[in-house]
């Protein structure tokens, strides 16, 4: 292969390292001065769509269920999935993050407000905490407004990644900011367009607003 082109790779490869890199290190940095006060621990909009989603489709409640929560911040929509009683896979690149929510996570326990589903919270990225799961698959992928900060390709890597720990007719729910957030510092939906903004399905809408389907539509990315 010629030079040039492995060196244009290696430098293509070094940027998106450092865009990531720049990505936890502001989240970082928020988590460090502003902690649960940045959105408290009332569950995003995404989160209730997909829960719902889950108990109409399994009203009985007879299996497990299991969620990844990606980028899953100090555990707020987490808290939630819990008190429904799924259990949970909280990951996030901010080590100050996963802090908090073990943090938050130890605090409901000794609340003595029920918390019917467990969690395990970790710092780092999809196969790093499924490398010693290779055989564990889960009911549902969760992201909260994060895919958007990614690049197209990361994105799509990270979609992959998704599809490797999800089993067949698995959830994957996503949100990501929109021009019509009212508020783009904290990230959230105009109160209530939820509902409105869901309908967006189409996948080549994902910058607009949130997405939640079952597996089978997404098998594949970047084909």
């Amino acid at each position: 292969m010629p030079e040039n082109l492995i060196n244009g790779a290696a430098r293509r490869d070094a940027l998106r390292a450092l865009d990531k890199a720049k990505i936890a290190k502001t989240w970082q940095q928020y988590y460090e001065d502003r902690g649960y006060e940045l959105w408290g621990f009332s569950p995003s909009p995404a989160a209730r769509i997909l829960a719902q989603a889950i108990l109409d489709s399994n009203p009985r409640r007879s299996e497990r269920i299991e969620i990844v929560d990606w980028g899953c911040g100090y555990g707020r929509d987490s808290l939630y999935f819990l008190e429904l009683g799924f259990d949970v896979i909280g990951i996030d690149a901010s080590e100050k993050a996963v802090a908090l929510a073990r943090g938050a996570y130890k605090q409901r326990q000794a609340s003595g407000i029920p918390l019917l589903g467990s969690a395990s919270f970790h710092a780092g990225d999809l196969p790093s905490v499924f490398k010693c799961r290779t055989e564990q698959r889960v009911h549902a992928f969760f992201s909260n407004r994060v895919l958007h900060l990614l690049s197209e390709i990361d994105f799509c890597e990270a979609t992959r990644d998704a599809m490797t720990c999800m089993e067949k007719g698995a959830y994957f729910c996503v949100s990501a900011r929109s021009p019509a957030d009212f508020n783009t510092s904290l990230m959230e939906w105009l109160p209530g367009k939820e509902q409105e903004m869901a309908l967006q399905r189409s996948s080549k809408k994902w910058p607009r607003h949130n997405l939640c389907h079952q597996r089978p539509p997404f098998s594949s990315c970047g084909d």
